[in-house]
This record gives C-alpha cells, sequence and structure tokens, in this order.
C-alpha cells in the first residue's frame, strides 16, 4: 500500500510519500513571518500555495505516478484553524480526483508512530516538543493518551517568543540553541513543574527581565538548561509511572542537542533506551501524517468526504488504535523513581524508608543541588504540618540535606490495585480522595505530585506521600494542577473505571472550593487539545 499523507497544522506545509515498506519522499515548505510569530491565515495561504509544486515533487521524489497512490491523508488536528482547513481541502481535492480513499489523522500521533516505525521502538513514552505542543504520551489499553502537557504555553513557542525579545526572527529555537553553546554562566530561573504537567511562563517572564543585564549567550544558556532539565524529569517521572523503558523524542525542539543529550543521560542512569526519529521526521512532515494514514486505511478506517472536517482542538486520547502496539519484553516492576530512590532500612528499632534525592547528572550541578536541597527540606515539613491538621501521611524520624527518614506504610499503593476494585469499591475510595484533596486544598496546601501512585491505602484509610513539588499557601492556580493532574492520570492509568470519573468531582465540589474548579477549567481551556 502507498499513502500520500498532507500536512498542515501550523507554518509547514508538507507532503509525504509511504510504503508499508518505508519513507519514499517527504518534501516540504516553511511559512516563515516577515516579522513576529505565526499569522494563521497567511500561513494558510502559503501553504495553499506551494501544495501544488509539492505533491509534484513528491510524487518525481518517489518515482511514482498519481495512480499509484492508493490513499489519501491529511492532518485533521490539532492545530491553526486556517492551516488544517487549507491542508483538508487539498486532500478533498486529491481524493475525488483521484478516486482514492481519503482519511484525517491526529497530528500528535502521526509523530508518535513515525518515531516507531524508523526507529524500532515498541512502546515507548514520547516526549513531544514543538512549536505549540509540550505533551508527555504513550500507549494505554486501546488509546494514545496523554500523562502529562504544558499548562501554559510549548517549549518552542517559548524559545521563539524569548528569541523576538532579543531580536532574533522566526524560527528562534535553533539561533537560542547556537548563542546556548556560548554561554558560560547560569542564571537561576523559575523551574516550574507539577508532577508530569510543565509550565513555562514563567520562565520565559524572568528572563525577558535579564535582557541588558546579562549576556544573551548566558540566558540563552540558563534558558535551555533550566527547560529541559523540567522536560526530562516529567519524562523520567512518566517512566516510572508506567513502568517502561522505551523514550522517543520528537516534535522540532527535539533536534536540540543539549535537549537529546540530557535525556540521553537520563535513559543510561536508569537503563532506558533513547530514540529519536531523522531531523526531518522531527519536525512537522508529511511522511508521518502518510504513515498514520496507512496504518488506519490497512486496518480498514476510511472516511466519507462529509466526516472529514477539521478538528482543531483534536485530543490524543479521542483516537481509538485499531491495530496492536506491543508492549516492551522489558517491564519494570520495580520502576526506578524519578527523583529520588526508596531504601528500606531499620531506625531506632523500627522499620523505616528512605527518600534519597539522588545526583541527577543531566542537570548542571548547581540547578541540581538546588533542587535537591530545597525539595528535601520542604517535603519534610509540609509532611509534618500535614499530620499535625489531620491528614495522614508518614511520621518523619531524621532528615539531612538529601535524605529523609520516614515511617514504612505497610499498604498497597492504589495505583496498582485500583483497577481490580469492583464498581462500588472504586466509587468508595474515590469518595475519599476526593475528600483528602478538599481537606488539604482547604488547609491551603498544594500537593504537586496528586495522583493514585501517590496513595497507599492501608486499613481503609489512604495515606498521602511524595510532597516534593507541594506548596504551602498555595494558590488557586496551583490547587488547580492537583485537579488537572489528578484527571490525567486517572483516565489514563484507570480507564476501566472512567465512568466514576464525575463522583470523584461530585465529591470534591461538596467540600472543595469551587474556585478551584473555575480554575481548572480556565487552565483546560489554554490547551489546544481540549
Amino acid at each position: 500500500m502507498i499513502v500520500l499523507g498532507i500536512e498542515g497544522t501550523a507554518h509547514t506545509a508538507g507532503i509525504g510519500i509511504v510504503s508499508e515498506d518505508g519513507v519514499l519522499a517527504n518534501v516540504m515548505d516553511m511559512y516563515r513571518p516577515a516579522e513576529g510569530g505565526i499569522h494563521p491565515r497567511e500561513a494558510a495561504n502559503h501553504h495553499a500555495l506551494v501544495y501544488p509544486s509539492l505533491i509534484k515533487k513528491a510524487l518525481e521524489v518517489a518515482g511514482i505516478g498519481p495512480e499509484e497512490i492508493d490513499g489519501i491523508a491529511f492532518s485533521q488536528g490539532p492545530g491553526l484553524g486556517p492551516c488544517l482547513r487549507t491542508a483538508a481541502t487539498a486532500a478533498r481535492v486529491l481524493s475525488l480526483k483521484l478516486n482514492k480513499p481519503i482519511v484525517g489523522v491526529n497530528h500528535c500521533i502521526a509523530h508518535l508512530e513515525i518515531g516507531r516505525f524508523t526507529t524500532g521502538a515498541e512502546d515507548p513514552v514520547m516526549l513531544y516538543v514543538s512549536g505549540g505542543n509540550t505533551q508527555i504520551i504513550s500507549y494505554a489499553a486501546g488509546r494514545y493518551r496523554v500523562f502529562g502537557e504544558t499548562l501554559d504555553i510549548g517549549i518552542g513557542n517559548m524559545l521563539d517568543k524569548l528569541a523576538r525579545e532579543m531580536g532574533i526572527p522566526f524560527p528562534g529555537g535553533p539561533k537560542i540553541e547556537k548563542l546556548a553553546q556560548m554561554g558560560e554562566k547560569y542564571i537561576p530561573l523559575p523551574y516550574s513543574v507539577k508532577g508530569m504537567d510543565i509550565a513555562f511562563s514563567g520562565l520565559l517572564t524572568a528572563a525577558i527581565t535579564k535582557i541588558g543585564k546579562e549576556r544573551k549567550e548566558d540566558i540563552a544558556y540558563s534558558v535551555q538548561e533550566t527547560a529541559f532539565s523540567m522536560l526530562t524529569e516529567i519524562t523520567e517521572r512518566a517512566l516510572t509511572h508506567l513502568k517502561k523503558d522505551e523514550i522517543l523524542l520528537a516534535g522540532g525542539v527535539a533536534r536540540n542537542k543539549r535537549l537529546r543529550e540530557m535525556v540521553s543521560i537520563m535513559a543510561e542512569e536508569r537503563e532506558a533506551r533513547m530514540y529519536v526519529p531523522p531531523d526531518d521526521l522531527c519536525i512537522d512532515n508529511g511522511a508521518m501524517i502518510a504513515y498514520l494514514g496507512l496504518l488506519f486505511l490497512k486496518n480498514g478506517v476510511k472516511m466519507r468526504l462529509e466526516d472529514t472536517l477539521v478538528i482543531q482542538k483534536f485530543r490524543t486520547d479521542a483516537v481509538e488504535i485499531p491495530w496492536e502496539v506491543k508492549k516492551h519484553h522489558r517491564v519494570y516492576e520495580h520502576a526506578p523513581g524519578a527523583e529520588a530512590v526508596i531504601e528500606h532500612a531499620g531506625f531506632l528499632n523500627r522499620q523505616v524508608v528512605k527518600k534519597i534525592r539522588i545526583e541527577k547528572k543531566y542537570r548542571t550541578e548547581e540547578l541540581d543541588m538546588f533542587l535537591r536541597k530545597t525539595r528535601t527540606r520542604k517535603e519534610a515539613r509540609i509532611i509534618h504540618e500535614l499530620k499535625m491538621k489531620g491528614i495522614r501521611t508518614p511520621i518523619i524520624y531524621d532528615i539531612s540535606m538529601d535524605t529523609i527518614v520516614m515511617e514504612k506504610i505497610e499498604g498497597k499503593v492504589i495505583s496498582e490495585i485500583f483497577n481490580s476494585f469492583s464498581k462500588s469499591e472504586a466509587e468508595k475510595i474515590i469518595r475519599k480522595i476526593a475528600n483528602i484533596l478538599a481537606k488539604l486544598h482547604n488547609a491551603g496546601y498544594s500537593h504537586g505530585d496528586f495522583t493514585t501512585g501517590n496513595m497507599i491505602l492501608k486499613d481503609g484509610a489512604i495515606v498521602l506521600i511524595d510532597f516534593g513539588m507541594a506548596e504551602k499557601n498555595a494558590d488557586t492556580e496551583n490547587k488547580a494542577v492537583d485537579l488537572v493532574m489528578f484527571e490525567e492520570t486517572f483516565r489514563a492509568a484507570h480507564y476501566p473505571h472512567l465512568d466514576i470519573l464525575p463522583v470523584f468531582f461530585e465529591e470534591y465540589r461538596k467540600a472543595g472550593d469551587p474556585r478551584v474548579l473555575a480554575q481548572m477549567d480556565e487552565i483546560k481551556g489554554r490547551r489546544r487539545y481540549v
């Protein structure tokens, strides 16, 4: 089977042709604004002008005639509306002219599948980093699911905005990378990680204030070191959560050598494998659209023309995957932690656990030391304070610069047993979880990594653990992130009980602050995928 794919989600118009054996052609033309960022209608006009010549060129590169095409695929979303509609129109015209089946595909999944196809990765966690996209995606129970994503802007947009403030034209990311290579001084900047979610606005604002006060090279270096450390950390957290040992990088920012180096160091430290597609398949391209279309068409999925309307906010987990995604032969039963290791020991005739925040060699030494020290102290303090407020947490026995010695909780981690519960048992537990979170928030705290993996069920009660990213005197935004994170990870990990997720919010609404729920909706509304 041979499929032609049309990419048009943002600045790049791409045409790709693939067969089941490989990529036959992958040609593209990028819209480059005279100033500022992407202007959607101007980008769409650019795409309309270049698609005919790109199609002709792709056929020539592939060495085939139009009649040899078996199907047409196009990027249905997510993306910029005018650009998506232009790509869809081109695909419909080709489908009608050649009398070939048509299928619209999800742009994010296309990145993942072309990565699997060209690198040999089997069941990876994908770090997807591009202009408007920053997501952690992996397969679970028939769908690709989002385990974490940006709470505000994409990493590529952040780098482009910083570049514009420095007087660098679009696209600014590659120029920032070159400047960073000449950086000599690390400038402390906001580090905003919430479990597997991430935020860049504070980092960007702080970096902009340094322009004119610090060397541009040092600003670029510090921004990359901070932002890429954040990305590497949430990727490692997803590997731990999912007990997987394959990492796939995708998106235009995946071409950055320093990001690749950081993720590679992290992968090596935990004996995982890192995969990166060729550069022309990292950026937005038609070949990935064609390949994903081929998979759908091979599995009997095609569309009527009236079903090919674009979906500007096309969620990754809205797509049912009709083909098998084989699990990697090696699955961690006891996956290494994302930022700490747990040791079981004895202390004053008690059984305890030692939580040790280990050195992360992918981070610059100054940043690594700061995070380990501040997170350890903050976690110990908050665990103790919450116990005083009636929330079940472990007893703290000792603390050092990077180690907390605490009570060993004899129970079951809820993430490991929740899917085996009956509906009534699951409802009972989820109501307890909602009330605990409301109590935590009402006391003025946020958890920062509120997932069922950080809850232990002991004698019918829930004990909360892992407060390394918790906040005291938390604002509404931080509290809302707890809700967003719980919903994201619950949907991804506990799909057998998705029908009871509304029970969680019903219970939280009774006991918690309605402003937090409203802020949750505001956060989700910022995203392109809702």
